[in-house]
């Protein structure tokens, strides 16, 4: 997801321009980069950054069904990643209580007229201690499915990889408070580069304006989202271990 809002936002800032600048052939632009296919593309490096540190309400954890086993849990791994519109996981012939998984999300996001998923594995690694366990999750490199929409925006979207990499990880841990209650605590960190064609961002145009804006897009996505994931996480361990 962030990768497409990302695109959308230099799409929509940085399009008009272009098509302004073109010249007109046949009623239709003509793209500049028509006219110079013999030229090398060169690109401008920018670069997004987000991290956030969210916690749910403390709880008590039970003894009958430790915290540590309700992360192992594939129902609290779907939790986790419950924003994608959809998670599998890829490594179902896994040996029970292997500390490390993988898993794919799919993550859509609407253009007029069309729809692009991103397709991306997350790694996850599980240290199920009982009193304080952790997950450390991080994302692998995504692919973009596209249906609807004309042939050229498809195009361009389904080759977002090339010039797109995101980092990611996400560190799940457990912390005591001073009432003796428990805190899940998720630690996110987010970056974002994009190789972007200076057709799209010419070299007068300031990168400073879109790696800033860029980065509070990411920083309230990661504000708005982690808070509520974790308050459900904290639900889902309550009722698994009332056994309900």
């Amino acid at each position: 997801r962030p990768k497409h809002m990302l695109l959308t936002f230099l799409l929509h800032s940085s399009t008009a321009f272009t098509l302004a600048r073109a010249p007109v052939l046949n009623g239709h632009p003509l793209a500049p980069a028509t006219r110079a296919r013999h030229h090398a593309v060169v690109a401008r490096e920018i670069a997004f950054v987000a991290q956030s540190e969210a916690r749910c309400e403390p709880f008590a954890a039970t003894r009958a069904r430790p915290l540590g086993d309700w992360f192992a849990q594939e129902d609290a791994l779907r939790i986790l990643m419950s924003q994608a519109e959809s998670c599998r996981r890829l490594d179902e012939d896994a040996p029970p209580g292997s500390e490390t998984q993988r898993w794919e999300v799919v993550t859509p996001i609407e253009f007029p007229g069309m729809v692009a998923r991103s397709v991306t594995p997350m790694d996850i690694r599980v240290d199920a201690a009982a009193d304080r366990p952790t997950l450390s999750i991080s994302s692998g490199a995504s692919e973009t499915q596209c249906s609807g929409g004309p042939g050229w925006a498809q195009a361009l979207l389904s080759r977002i990889g090339e010039i797109a990499t995101t980092v990611s990880s996400n560190t799940v841990d457990v912390q005591e408070d001073e009432g003796g209650g428990l805190t899940v605590v998720s630690r996110v960190k987010l970056t974002v580069k994009l190789s972007i064609p200076t057709l799209l961002l010419p070299p007068f145009v300031p990168a400073g304006p879109f790696e800033r804006s860029g980065s509070e897009s990411l920083q309230k996505l990661l504000d708005r989202d982690m808070g509520t994931v974790l308050g459900r996480f904290r639900e889902g361990y309550l009722t698994w271990a009332t056994g309900d």
